[in-house]
């Protein structure tokens, strides 16, 4: 979930052209197609084009997908689709599939959208309602009917969940952590007893993983940020001191409980730290367990080397859906495409091979191994995955969303903002909570928000 940072509202006009042009530029190589009356509305554009970030599953598992898809179509050209990766930046991705969006762009027929995202698109009618022929499917997981809803109308259907783990090394974990607190001390414990560089590694760099992060240690100190559609962060302002101090008393030079690369961190350079046996705990998405256990030097006579647990308190729901673009001129086709990638099997297999977090209940009562494992990889046997699919499945359970809203993008950006600047900046910042909440409700709301360099929290 890397993310770029900076574009708000107001300047979204003024890098319209500038993003439209960088698509257009990424779609070149595709063949045009004409309807039946012989026009071509989108030069360049065939079969059934959707929009995505980069496939993170050790085997391009979703393009596996699509081209078996393909293959069952393989005498219909309208239905043979493929994937078009926007941007491995998520904060980029957004901001494209928005500027082909506003400017009534048919590029895409399916958008993939981050969880945050499905609000603001559905609000600006740039994705329209899913059809449901046959009602709500009830295999899909209940915590995620909201991400894919707006005003009631459920608008994309969710294509893989996510949530926040624990990874830890099995010689560095005393106990299960009962709390945030007790974690950060069991990771600082583990730098003296067992040599590693650094206790916990979470991810604070400028990008969206740093909102995620940030609000998963506010509700770990027991704070708030919002409650229903109100900002309380001001209410719970002795809770958020408690989680900035938090990782200012575990920064170095004080002592070493929280990697000092936090600022600078993202979920691939945690993984290489824990990888490495650098870190002893980590805080990460589920797709990295199987990285990691595929790698035959994080087994040790067969067994893992490390564990995974839910994180000691809620982390944050997220995942991607799938919408219909409100300018697609194939929504049937994108239909079931979608249905698809979606169904039993393609979930059952996202999980299995590509590490991706399931969206259906029956993925998670009898998860299957994958049967394809790359070339010198480790593959992760039916035990080790059951036992995943029942912490995976623990965490969704105790997890919450993030704010929901269709500016949640600049709000995303403002908390960040203040917060990174509070964890990080030498010595402790006094953050002015009733000003930062000020600035929060008017991101919340879509208001322009203007803050100084060098006062990010009002």
């Amino acid at each position: 979930m890397r993310m770029l940072g900076g574009l708000l509202r107001g300047h979204r006009t003024a890098m319209l052209a500038g993003l439209v042009a960088g698509v257009a530029a990424v779609l070149v190589p595709l063949a045009p197609w004409s309807d039946s009356a012989g026009r071509t509305p989108c030069p360049g554009h065939a079969g059934i084009v959707v929009a995505a970030g980069t496939d993170v599953s050790a085997g391009a598992e979703r393009r596996a997908l699509v081209h078996e898809w393909n293959l069952r179509h393989q005498d219909d050209p309208d239905l043979q689709a493929r994937i078009v990766e926007v941007s491995s930046l998520a904060d980029l991705q957004r901001s494209q599939l928005a500027a082909v969006s506003e400017a009534r762009g048919c590029d895409y027929d399916v958008l993939t959208l981050d969880a945050p995202w499905t609000a603001e698109f559905a609000d600006r009618k740039e994705i329209v309602p899913f059809p449901l022929p046959h009602g709500w499917d009830d295999d899909f997981l209940r915590e995620l009917r909201q991400s894919v809803t707006w005003h009631g109308t459920v608008y994309a259907l969710p294509f893989n969940a996510d949530v926040g783990l624990l990874y830890y090394w099995n010689d560095a974990r005393r106990q299960a952590p009962v709390g945030l607190p007790d974690l950060l001390g069991q990771a600082a414990e583990a730098v003296t007893a067992h040599g590693f560089q650094a206790g916990y590694s979470l991810q604070l760099a400028d990008y969206e993983g740093a909102t995620v992060n940030a609000l998963e240690l506010i509700w770990g100190f027991g704070g708030d940020v919002v409650r229903g559609d109100r900002v309380v962060i001001d209410a719970y302002a002795a809770q958020v001191r408690s989680a900035l101090a938090a990782v200012h008393a575990n920064l170095p030079p004080q002592v070493a409980g929280i990697d000092r690369t936090a600022g600078d961190a993202t979920e691939e350079s945690s993984i290489q730290a824990f990888e490495a046996h650098r870190v002893a705990f980590m805080r990460n998405w589920p797709y990295a367990f199987r990285t990691l256990a595929a790698d035959p030097r994080m087994r040790s006579g067969g067994r893992l080397r490390f564990g995974v647990s839910p994180l000691p308190g809620p982390s944050v729901l997220g995942g991607q859906n799938l919408a219909i673009s409100a300018y697609s001129r194939k929504k049937e086709g994108a239909r079931r495409l979608i249905e698809f990638l979606t169904d039993r099997d393609a979930e059952s297999r996202l999980f299995a091979c590509g590490g991706f977090v399931p969206t259906r209940e029956s993925a998670y009562r009898a998860p299957r191994p994958c049967a394809d494992a790359s070339p010198g990889e480790q593959p992760i046997g039916q035990a080790d995955l059951t036992q995943l699919a029942a912490q995976i499945r623990q965490a969704i359970a105790r997890a919450r969303p993030r704010p929901l809203t269709p500016a949640y993008q600049e709000f995303s950006e403002v908390f960040r903002r203040c917060l990174r600047a509070a964890a990080f900046e030498p010595g402790e910042v006094d953050v002015d909570y009733r000003a930062f909440a000020r600035l929060l409700r008017a991101a919340y709301s879509g208001r322009p928000v203007r803050t100084e360099p060098d006062r990010p929290c009002g």
